[in-house]
């Protein structure tokens, strides 16, 4: 049903492909070679190539993906048991809308099939289709973008663009959106007005500083997300020459890879997608070799999750509960250790009903939240668990 939608791969990787053998990414992936369309209900993850860039605050032209394709199927797979199949490239529509119409239509059917997506980009306000195809399947969605900036505001942009999509995500009417994450921005990079806003909606934010020193304080994020959207351009120069707005300050290439597992390995997360790749600055194919190896440890934490997320019927078997009592005050965190996986969560009630919804009430943090709760110096998201209870 989406042959219509997409390009085939092309003839070049597919004679690539020929090559490799039974150990090799590429080897195992079902490709749409124009022919018949993969199955998608004998189907784990869906790549999705997306050309667009129409919506780039900067015009760039459409980039080329074979590059990539070669990079990511010549790797040599993990220890997993993955079926993954490459759809090919989807076909810029005749407008910008048009491309958003299909994306959206091909990610919902893939969500209700239990078929995760991971796109590749093309424009990051690539992200808005994604978040609205989420629509009809949840009352509330968590946003994660690893970013140097956080798209809420663009003086110059009338339409939607890669520089103001969450903005637009947010004053939709029919608003779904829980929560808000951005994970590496860098201060000179944002405009003040954003950061107001940000904080007075109660969304959160991780700065490139915070990151760099302690790579792991992104997991927690990671875990209560939904959907993760990564600019490449986040990443310094040095690292991925070939992005839409390249700069000498980022993350580093390990961290990408690092963030990405960790989204990988989060039982929530239900969609990842990689944005503003620019081929024609790519001119030693770094960039497409170091999304290849961001790609590859999102499937290697993806082998790895294991339904981790507390529940009615888990909660009170498979955590052991730590309660903290806030000073001057009545309330009390209650901090959740899995007995499994050593990961921590936190929440402001002790009992729930059977029609809680526990990925809203009860939150992930680490074990430095917690030891940073006992000696009084509350970390500011899970203060935020105050101002909304």
């Amino acid at each position: 049903m989406f042959s219509n939608y997409f390009s085939p791969v092309s003839q070049d990787v597919l004679d690539f492909k020929e090559t490799l053998n039974q150990n090799q990414v590429g080897f195992n992936i079902n490709c749409y070679s124009g022919a018949e369309f993969p199955d998608i209900n004998n189907i784990d993850i869906a790549l999705i190539v997306v050309p667009e860039n129409r919506g780039s605050v900067n015009h760039s032209e459409s980039s080329a993906y074979s590059a990539f394709r070669k990079s990511f199927y010549n790797l040599f797979e993990g220890n997993w048991k993955l079926r993954i199949s490459d759809f090919g490239n989807l076909k810029a529509g005749d407008n910008l809308k048009d491309t958003y119409f299909a994306l959206n239509d091909i990610i919902s059917h893939l969500l209700s099939q239990s078929v995760f997506p991971l796109v590749l980009g093309g424009s990051q306000d690539l992200v808005y289709p994604i978040y609205q195809a989420y629509e009809s399947f949840t009352k509330g969605v968590n946003l994660l973008c690893v970013d140097s900036r956080f798209d809420l505001i663009d003086l110059d942009g009338l339409n939607i663009n890669s520089r103001n999509f969450i903005g637009y995500i947010i004053k939709q009417e029919a608003n779904h959106l829980t929560n808000f994450i951005n994970l590496g921005f860098q201060s000179y990079l944002c405009q003040n007005d954003e950061s107001h806003l940000l904080e007075k909606m109660l969304f959160e934010s991780c700065r490139l500083g915070d990151l760099r020193e302690n790579i792991k304080e992104s997991e927690p994020y990671l875990r209560s997300a939904d959907i993760v959207s990564f600019d490449l351009s986040a990443i310094k120069q040095a690292d991925a020459p070939g992005t839409s707005f390249p700069s000498p300050n980022g993350l580093e290439a390990h961290h990408a890879c690092v963030i990405s597992r960790y989204a990988g390995m989060s039982d929530r997360v239900s969609s990842f997608g990689l944005f503003e790749f620019a081929s024609l600055k790519d001119v030693t194919n770094q960039t497409a070799n170091l999304i290849s190896q961001i790609i590859w440890y999102f499937f290697e934490g993806f082998s790895l999750r294991i339904n981790d997320y507390p529940s009615s019927k888990t909660i009170d078997v498979n955590y052991q509960k730590y309660l903290i009592p806030v000073k001057n005050s009545n309330l009390q965190f209650v901090f959740y250790k899995s007995k499994n996986t050593g990961r921590w969560w936190v929440s402001s009630c002790m009992e729930f009903d059977k029609e809680t919804n526990y990925k809203e009430t009860v939150i992930p943090c680490s074990y430095e939240d917690y030891l940073n709760t006992i000696s009084g110096d509350i970390p500011k998201r899970i203060y935020k668990i105050l101002k909304t209870t």
